[in-house]
């Protein structure tokens, strides 16, 4: 069995730990420097904390140009690994066993980084008719959080790129299309009271309780009337409240409750069109009658007036925003990266319900992208973590054509 070209670098990847919400550094650190080695620029956007950084270089073409051509891109955080009873290899100890390579980040999504630095090299001879950008991420996977600021970043100097890819794991077959994913989070805050005395406190349990049966009921119109997408495994946008913290035990009128909910749009819906119906809900309907409510407690408690009308209220914070991606069935990047993937002359394409920092560089970047990458989604995240050497090697010709393109006549 023939063994990758591009595992060493894959294996270094994934010893160098990169979890979400921990810093990134040493991983892009490990990036940026080869590529500086060949003379390219790296570009950096950082997190507010500082702690962690996004990466974008630019291989220009030969002419010196920086506009158009194509973007490669992965995240370089991996998902945590506590709690998991890994038995084949440790977590950032990769080993190959029986054909497949394990660990943490193996199929999502350092090994296709890996066949990127693998093949810079040759990048760096070629003589590029087009341009080919490098984006390294941080923490998509706690929303794709990190790489709006690097779209934004490339595009305020002026680089715009043609066509994206993003190496998702997707046995190297193309996606064209999934759903948005967003995170919001709702707190309600109350007045708590002994519960024998309930009415002269206000419970924040009771609008929260509200807020879950609304949005039970949003998610159940999306599945009654659309819109639809029937390419999906599940046609219909979805959503609901799937986390909830609240109260402190049974005889203290609830002061505080935390809800945190999700939902997945069609192509066909935008994030604004739903966050619009929460924010009326609780303008229009929530908040008055809790405002209502504690008034009515005030004069029962005998205190001052406005005095629980102002510690009430509630807070809604959109946490992430995943944009759907819904690229054109005829567009010019299906075709091109079918070609790559050796699938010469069709324009096959799946849509999937996970999703991808795709979405943001069609949506921000204004780019033709897809998702095309090598290894299993159903392997990732997972206890043992592996990938296929053979997919390695196919995202190997890939890239390799990829590289062909580029120096193509135009």
């Amino acid at each position: 069995m023939s063994t990758p070209a591009s595992l060493p670098w894959i294996e270094k990847l994934i010893r160098t730990e990169s979890i979400s919400q921990t810093s990134n550094r040493a991983v892009i650190d490990l990036i940026s420097a080869e590529f500086e080695k060949y003379g390219f620029t790296p570009y950096f956007t950082d997190s507010d904390d500082g702690q962690r950084t996004n990466l974008f270089v630019t291989i220009p073409a030969s002419d010196g140009s920086t506009s158009g051509g194509l973007v490669l891109s992965g995240h370089t955080d991996v998902v945590p690994v506590e709690g998991q009873a890994w038995t084949v290899t440790a977590p950032f100890s990769p080993r190959v066993v029986d054909g497949k390579l394990y660990g943490r980040g193996v199929s999502d999504m350092k090994s296709f980084i890996g066949v990127i630095l693998w093949l810079l090299p040759r990048i760096a001879q070629a003589q590029l008719t087009r341009p080919l950008h490098c984006a390294f991420s941080y923490d998509e996977e706690i929303g794709c959080v990190g790489a709006p600021s690097m779209i934004r970043e490339f595009r305020e100097r002026g680089v715009k790129p043609d066509f994206a890819v993003i190496g998702e794991p997707s046995m190297m077959q193309v996606i064209s299309a999934h759903k948005g994913a967003h995170r919001g989070r709702v707190t309600f805050t109350g007045v708590a009271k002994h519960a024998s005395l309930a009415p002269h406190g206000v419970n924040a349990l009771a609008p929260a309780a509200e807020f879950i049966t609304f949005f039970e009921q949003l998610a159940a119109g999306w599945r009654e009337h659309g819109p639809f997408d029937e390419d999906f495994i599940v046609p219909s946008s979805t959503g609901g409240v799937n986390f909830a913290r609240g109260g402190i035990q049974y005889n203290i009128v609830g002061e505080r409750v935390v809800l945190e909910y999700d939902f997945r749009t069609v192509p066909q819906m935008t994030t604004d069109e739903v966050m619009a119906q929460l924010e009326a809900k609780i303008a229009d309907d929530l908040l008055p009658a809790l405002k209502s409510r504690a008034r009515d407690a005030e004069k029962l408690a005998g205190v001052s007036a406005g005095e629980f009308e102002t510690a009430v209220g509630i807070e809604h914070e959109l946490l992430a925003v995943v944009p759907a991606l819904g690229t054109a069935g005829d567009a010019e990047i299906i075709g091109l990266a079918n070609d790559w993937a050796g699938r010469e002359g069709s324009r096959e394409a799946l849509k999937v319900t996970y999703g991808t920092e795709a979405g943001q560089f069609a949506l921000y970047g204004g780019v033709q992208a897809v998702v095309c990458g090598p290894g299993d989604i159903a392997q990732a995240h997972t206890p043992n973590e592996w990938i296929e050497l053979a997919q390695i090697e196919a995202c190997e010709r890939f890239m390799e054509k990829v590289l062909a393109w580029a120096t193509s006549a135009q």
